[in-house]
């Protein structure tokens, strides 16, 4: 059979451009999103806004600290996942609980309260915009990490003392306010500031450098049931429980881990160990203490709103 000049040029064109449409779209499977550094992202809130780790942003990136430029362009890994259709992923998703909008609340504070990051809370709602409502419930999915049980050291390490749970009145929440150090190396540098007990907090939840992320280590004064060290009033350090997360918080954000072993360490305690503690706060909430901690980048109105009883501000009575 003859094929005519103009037959075969069609066919030739046709062929082309199917080989064209199917290597763009096997290039569209396997390309990675691009984030553009914008003024005030952090590698912290760059993460969380994707839902991926810091230290795989870091890896996909080559970047050996926390330095990142605005005008950067940024490798997100795994990021296919992440740009899917927003009701992909709704149908199978597990519903662990449902959060009713407050006011103050945005969906990063959400999020970051329940150690999920924003994309699976849109994808859990259906929503297709930041725009939330007060009054609204939106659903919370469970965290691909958030079943892990991070307090199985915790509970060993107190089934072994006699806690004072009538004691415990309050409950209060610090950064480190530097990125490095663990429960062991505060221990030591607050003995050389003259504090005879040593580590002024009684719990210390690491962030992957010098401890685990979201490793939580006991500190010898939950150990001994003494009074904390960690804020100036006498009065409340008799009675409140201190908690630190390793970290800057005015530059960075805690991890997941990191607010999943928290929010763990905070239900578990007012729920079994010490019910009394029924009052929260952060450390800048006390009157008196002069502090930015635990830094602006601690979600702690989105805590406030899970831990103060009937939602009211309780820290005035401190």
């Amino acid at each position: 059979m003859q094929i005519s000049r103009r037959h075969f040029t069609r066919s030739a064109l046709l062929a082309t451009a199917s080989s064209t449409l199917l290597a763009t779209d096997l290039l569209s499977q396997t390309q990675s999103l691009v984030h553009t550094v914008q003024n005030g992202d952090t590698l912290g809130h760059i993460a969380l806004k994707y839902g991926v780790s810091i230290s795989a942003l870091r890896k996909a990136n080559n970047i050996p600290g926390d330095l990142i430029r605005t005008g950067q362009r940024l490798k997100i890994p795994g990021s296919n996942e992440e740009t899917s259709s927003p009701t992909a992923n709704t149908a199978t998703a597990t519903i662990s609980s449902v959060h009713t909008v407050v006011r103050g609340d945005t969906l990063g504070s959400i999020a970051l309260s329940h150690g999920i990051s924003i994309g699976e809370l849109k994808r859990a709602n259906n929503l297709s915009s930041d725009i939330i409502r007060i009054g609204q419930n939106l659903n919370i999915p469970i965290s691909r990490n958030s079943s892990e049980d991070l307090l199985n050291r915790v509970r060993a390490e107190t089934a072994r003392i006699r806690v004072r749970a009538d004691n415990w009145k309050r409950i209060v929440v610090h950064h480190s306010a530097i990125k490095y150090g663990n429960a062991t190396v505060y221990d030591r540098a607050h003995r050389k500031r003259g504090m005879q007990n040593g580590l002024a907090y009684h719990f210390v939840i690491g962030n992957g450098i010098d401890s685990g992320d979201g490793e939580i280590e006991v500190g010898p004064r939950w150990k001994k049931q003494l009074l904390g060290g960690h804020v100036k009033n006498y009065g409340i350090n008799l009675t409140a429980i201190g908690i630190c997360l390793v970290g800057n918080f005015q530059v960075t954000h805690p991890t997941k881990r990191q607010l999943n072993a928290f929010i763990q360490l905070m239900d578990w305690l007012r729920g079994e160990v010490a019910p009394e503690a029924k009052q929260f706060a952060g450390h800048r909430d006390l009157k008196g203490e002069q502090t930015i901690c635990p830094g602006k980048n601690f979600p702690l109105a989105a805590m406030h709103a899970r831990y103060d009883e009937k939602n009211l501000n309780i820290v005035g009575n401190l």
